[in-house]
C-alpha cells in the first residue's frame, strides 16, 4: 500500500514522544481506508494474494490447538473457560446468522477501534490485523505513528503521549472517527490494544439493543460503580460502544462543553466521557448482560474470569468493590456465551491461542 503521504505541519517521529501544534482532530489529511482489513477477509487473501488472515492452525501444524498456559505450561484455564461456559465464534463474515427477529431487522456496521504505541505496531496490533480485526466492518489503530498497512494514523491531542493523558487522547480519537467515519458504520467501538473482541457477537448484540443507531443514544460496555462514590462508567479495558446518535451528539457540542471536561488531564477517560454522556446529555449506562445476568463484556482473560473468587477474611478487592449492584457470578457462570469482549490479552501468542480455540481447534 505504500507508505502514508505526509500531512502539513506533521513530522513522523521515531520515537512516538513528539507533539502535534494542531488541535483538532479534522487537521489530519490522511484519512484511513478501515475497511481494507474486511474487503481482504472477503475476498480471503491480501494485496499480494496470500491467505487472509494468515492461517494459525493447518492439517500439519495444530500448536495453537495444544495447551497453553498463560506463564507457559499445561494450565490452560482460558481452554477451561471456554469449553465450560461454553464458547465458540461465529464466522467472521456472519454468514448463517439471521437478523430478521433482532430489533435492527439487520446487521449493523460497527467500526471497531483500540488505542497503542508505535512499539506495538508488530506485536500486539498485528496479533489483532491476523485475527479478530478483520471480522469488524472497519477497524483503526489510534497510535504514535502512521502506518497504513495496518492501519494506524497518529492523531493530535491537547498534552502530552502518556497514559496519564488518556482522556485528551480520546477526545482527539472521538473527533476525528464523529468528523470522517460518522455515517459509515452504526456503532463505534473502542477499546485498548490488549483487548481481543468476537466481532460477530458484538454486531449481533448491538442488533437487539435499539431498533434506530442514527436517531437513539446507546452506551453499552461493562458497568462499573467507582467504589462507594456515586460514579458509574464503563470499564474502558472491556470495551465500549456508541451508537452514531450519540457519537454524533458528542462531537457536535460535548466534547468541547464545559460539563464534558476539555481541559482536564487524567487516564480515567473511561470516566469522564460516562460523566460527559450522563450530565451534559442523560446518556446513562447499559446493562449488556444476557438473560441469565452473565456478562459479555469482560476486564480480563476467559481464564481470569473463570478462576476468579470473592475474596475472604475481609480483604478488599477492587473488582468485587466495583461490582457492588451487580456480583459477578462465578466459574462457567462467569461469562455469557455470546460474550463480545476480554481485556488484559497482552501476549500476541494469547491472543492467538484463545482465537484458535473459538475458531479453529474443534
Amino acid at each position: 500500500m505504500g507508505e502514508a503521504p505526509p500531512r502539513p505541519g506533521f513530522t513522523p517521529d521515531p520515537y512516538g514522544d513528539a507533539e502535534d501544534n494542531n488541535e483538532k482532530a479534522q487537521a489530519v489529511e490522511w484519512i484511513p481506508d478501515v475497511t481494507v482489513l474486511h474487503r481482504m477477509l472477503q475476498a480471503g487473501k491480501d494485496e499480494h494474494g496470500n491467505p487472509w488472515p494468515p492461517p494459525l492452525v493447518t492439517d500439519t501444524n495444530r500448536e495453537l490447538c495444544e495447551q497453553i498456559g498463560v506463564f507457559g505450561g499445561q494450565n490452560d484455564d482460558n481452554r477451561v473457560a471456554l469449553n465450560a461456559i461454553p464458547m465458540r465464534g461465529k464466522d467472521l463474515l456472519g454468514k448463517g446468522i439471521d437478523y430478521s427477529s433482532t430489533r435492527m431487522k439487520r446487521a449493523p456496521r460497527v467500526l471497531c477501534m483500540v488505542y497503542t504505541m508505535e512499539n506495538n505496531h508488530h506485536t500486539n496490533i498485528r496479533a489483532i490485523r491476523e485475527t479478530w480485526g478483520p471480522g469488524c466492518d472497519g477497524f483503526l489503530a489510534f497510535s504514535t505513528r502512521d502506518d497504513p498497512r495496518l492501519p494506524a494514523i497518529s492523531l493530535p491531542h491537547d498534552g502530552e503521549e502518556a497514559y496519564g493523558n488518556m482522556w485528551q487522547k480520546v477526545r482527539s480519537i472521538w473527533r476525528f472517527v464523529g468528523t470522517h467515519y460518522l455515517e459509515d458504520f452504526d456503532f463505534f467501538f473502542q477499546g485498548g490494544e490488549d483487548l481481543y473482541v468476537l466481532p460477530q457477537n458484538l454486531r449481533s448484540y448491538l442488533a437487539d439493543a435499539i431498533d434506530d443507531p442514527n436517531t437513539q443514544d446507546f452506551f453499552g460496555g461493562r458497568r462499573f460503580q467507582q467504589g462507594s462514590q456515586n460514579i458509574f462508567f464503563n470499564s474502558g479495558g472491556a470495551g465500549y460502544a456508541l451508537s452514531r446518535a450519540t457519537l454524533r451528539k458528542l462531537i457536535d457540542t460535548g466534547l468541547d462543553h464545559p460539563g464534558c471536561f476539555p481541559d482536564k488531564k487524567s487516564s480515567m477517560e473511561d470516566v469522564f466521557i460516562a460523566r460527559c454522556l450522563k450530565d451534559v446529555f442523560e446518556i446513562g449506562l447499559v446493562d449488556t448482560r444476557d438473560e441469565k445476568g452473565r456478562e459479555r463484556f469482560h476486564p480480563f482473560s476467559p481464564g481470569s474470569h473463570y478462576t476468579w473468587e470473592p475474596p475472604t477474611n475481609g480483604k478488599r478487592d477492587w473488582y468485587e468493590a466495583y461490582n457492588r449492584l451487580w456480583p459477578p457470578k462465578l466459574k462457567e457462570e462467569c461469562c455469557a456465551p455470546d460474550s463480545v469482549s476480554f481485556h488484559y490479552m497482552k501476549k500476541p501468542a494469547m491472543v492467538r491461542h484463545v482465537h484458535a480455540l473459538l475458531y479453529n481447534c474443534d
